[in-house]
This record gives C-alpha cells, structure tokens and sequence, in this order.
C-alpha cells in the first residue's frame, strides 16, 4: 500500500452503476447540485456544491493523488470561500456537474443523460469489500477508472 501524503486522509469507497427503475424514491430534501472542475495538468478538483432545498453553498479545493488501485487512496481537501472559489472558476479544464441524493450509506449522483451512480465510503478496506451489491445496482464499477469522476468530465458528461 502506498504512503499517505502529508495531510492527506484515505478515501475509501465503493461505486456501482444504478437502474433508475429500481431506486426507491429519492428524499428532494437531500438534494445537493455538484459542480466539478477538474483542473488541465494535475489532479486538483475545484467543486462548488449547492443544497437545493436551502441555497447553501460549500466550496473546495481537491487533490486526488495517484492510487494504487480504485478502491482506495489518498485525498486532500481545502475549504474555500466564494471569494477564493471564483478566483480559480475560469482556470482551464473539463466540467461536471451532477445532483447527489443522500440514501443511506449511499450518494446517488444522477446526470442528465440518464447516468445514475451509487457510492458509499467506508472507514477501511475490509469494510468497503464487505459492502453488499445493492438490489438497485446493475454492477460495481469501482475497479472501472471510465467511471471516475474525471473520466466522464473529459467525455463531458454533464446537467443541461
């Protein structure tokens, strides 16, 4: 296993492709807009996420760093102000945007072309495996790096 850098912390997760036809209802009070900018020449994130029901908004900075499998790996996070988050908007890279609904232990990312994903996070390694397929999941794609939030912001994936 690799080294966690310097103020970073394990993100450990498991993502699975969703049929939208059997996902139980979705709780609109949960809903949260994701607006992603993955930056030209390096793995920095810039996300502006915007509570629906409230108009909250919450910014950061994130770096993703290389992993060593798609399971798990070091992950940075650096809150920002407005302010501080317009300053970086217009820097050059790909865009994704998408709507996020909590159901516990899941974030269901739903995209307008009719991509729904499911993520859950856990505490480690053994606890992310032993997460269950859920009855609502096609597959795992957690192992499939065409589902990285990356990947589909270079097939520019996004909400109309």
């Amino acid at each position: 296993m690799q080294d966690l850098p310097k103020y970073a912390l394990w993100e450990i997760e498991r993502r699975f492709l969703v049929d939208p036809a059997k996902l139980p209802a979705l709780d609109p009070a949960s809903e949260r807009r994701i607006e992603d900018l993955y930056l030209d020449g390096g793995r920095l994130r810039l996300r502006a996420v915007t509570w629906i029901t409230t108009g909250r908004r919450e910014f950061k900075l994130c770096k993703k760093y290389e992993r060593d499998d798609l399971l798990q790996g070091p992950i940075t996070n650096l809150y920002l102000t407005a302010d501080e988050h317009a300053a970086l908007a217009d820097l050059p890279g790909a865009r994704l945007e998408k709507r996020r609904f909590s159901l516990p232990p899941f974030g269901i990312d739903v995209f307008d072309d009719g991509l729904v994903m499911g993520e859950c996070e856990a505490e480690s390694r053994a606890a992310a495996l032993a997460v269950e397929t859920p009855p609502w999941a096609t597959r795992d794609i957690t192992d499939d790096p065409a589902f990285s939030g990356w990947s589909l912001a270079q097939a520019g994936l996004s909400l109309d």
